[in-house]
């Protein structure tokens, strides 16, 4: 079985019916021997540093730097209904065909999705600029091999450990020496928020 792995419904109910796959279903579109499936965005998300050990529940100077020596990655809450029915059809497939935006962040919602479930068949790419029929037509007749787009999810991974790593530390280090001063608020410290408001 073909699945289409889309980043979200609008995306997958325009690629679907190119592909004649309109009968509805839970969580996805199917027809013509494929199905068509969609995340919300990102459906799983870095996971809290107490998720690698208990003791980083409480902030403490003594525990940073908080590195994971293996990242986790956990479900969002709202999007644990659609995470099991991709499961489910990932079980079932012989080959899938990421349909996420053609970008890092495109490449990087479906990946995780792939790597979570250790999906380990065949990986093709569709890579579309515009969503009327004639590109993804254009883009059905010309689907790249899963290798060729796989730097992109390497990057994006990069990017959201480099958040995570900034975000959870220098936040917990800025707060916990401003208490020390009399501070009793949060000092939120961002890899990109930080620097963008320094400029502002």
């Amino acid at each position: 079985m073909r699945l289409f792995l889309c980043e979200k419904p609008s995306q997958a109910r325009d690629i679907a019916a190119v592909l004649g796959a309109t009968q509805k279903a839970d969580g996805c579109l199917r027809g013509n021997g494929t199905i068509v499936t969609w995340g919300f965005g990102h459906l799983l998300e870095q996971a809290a540093p107490e998720a690698y050990d208990p003791a980083y529940k409480r902030w403490s100077l003594e525990t940073l730097p908080i590195i994971p020596a293996n990242w986790q990655l956990d479900v969002k809450k709202d999007g644990r209904k659609q995470f099991g029915v991709i499961r489910k059809l990932l079980k079932e497939a012989s080959q899938v065909v990421v349909a996420t935006d053609a970008d890092r962040e495109g490449e990087m919602i479906a990946r995780e999705i792939l790597e979570q479930c250790r999906y380990r068949s065949q990986v093709d790419r569709l890579w579309l600029s515009a969503l009327n029929p004639e590109s993804i037509r254009r883009a059905l007749a010309n689907l790249l091999p899963g290798d060729a787009t796989y730097p992109l999810y390497q990057a994006g991974l990069g990017r959201s450990r480099a958040d995570w790593l900034v975000g959870m530390n220098m936040t917990r280090a800025y707060t916990l020496l401003a208490q020390k001063q009399g501070y009793e608020g949060v000092l939120s410290v961002g890899r990109v928020q930080t620097p963008t408001l320094r400029l502002i």
